[in-house]
């Protein structure tokens, strides 16, 4: 009995021995930080990403903070989700999902909105190739951020059925024009006008398609329909913008 307990505490002790000197190595110049993978990045630079990781270079692998560097990287703007992980022996991978920029607002300044209703940066001149919200008052985002938002949420719901519903996708639409009394109006390229109204944007917008199997076509010549109302569908003819 004494020589297998004396067996087994020597086999204990081997193990730890040398579960220690692997702990060590772990935590040693075994595993230094050496490189830094970065994918899914476009707006954000190299360099940007390595600004805001702020991990040093030579350090052990096991040492570096890297809750920190993904708190900092994810505080960014243009940043929707990230991941920060080791890759032994000696790489740290940065796995960036940026926002997709869904339209451009026009209220105190010009915004950039992601998909998700999110106005999350400055536009830039390069960035306002989108549809553009517009008509909110300023007082407005100033006093009732949490209503201001509600309408450039909608206004999204009205692209989003647009597309789904009208086959009319993004570059058919210029702009998603907000009026306190007449709700929402898509505004075309060619200077049509298409009025929604409060309504849910999948009702008026299916009323669209019944006219476009009878020959109406806001694509066709500049329009102003007006589908504000369930019971009927006003179409006016528009002149031509100026160029």
């Amino acid at each position: 009995m004494q020589r297998h307990l004396r067996i087994l505490v020597a086999l204990l002790l081997t193990v730890g021995t040398a579960g220690g000197s692997w702990w060590a190595g772990y935590r040693s110049e075994w595993f230094r930080y050496e490189t830094l993978r970065i994918v899914g990045n476009a707006q954000l630079s190299e360099s940007a990403v390595r600004h805001l990781a702020s991990l040093e270079v030579g350090a052990p692998l096991a040492s570096l903070d890297l809750d920190q560097a993904t708190a900092r990287l994810a505080a960014h703007p243009w940043v929707a989700d990230v991941s920060v992980r080791r890759v032994f022996p000696d790489t740290v991978q940065i796995q960036v999902r940026e926002r997709e920029v869904r339209a451009v607002l026009a209220a105190g300044g010009v915004w950039l909105v992601d998909r998700d209703g999110k106005v999350f940066h400055r536009a830039m001149a390069g960035q306002l190739d989108h549809p553009w919200i517009t008509g909110i008052p300023d007082d407005l985002v100033h006093q009732e951020p949490a209503l201001a938002q509600r309408i450039v949420h909608d206004a999204l719901a009205c692209l989003d059925a647009a597309e789904r519903v009208a086959n009319l996708s993004s570059d058919r639409i210029s702009e998603v024009r907000f009026d306190v009394r007449a709700g929402y109006t898509l505004a075309l390229p060619n200077g049509g006008e298409i009025l929604l109204g409060f309504r849910p944007p999948e009702e008026p917008l299916s009323q669209l398609m019944v006219l476009a199997k009878n020959g109406v076509s806001p694509d066709q010549r500049p329009l102003r329909i007006d589908l504000g109302t369930r019971t009927q569908a006003v179409v006016t003819p528009l002149d031509p913008p100026r160029l």
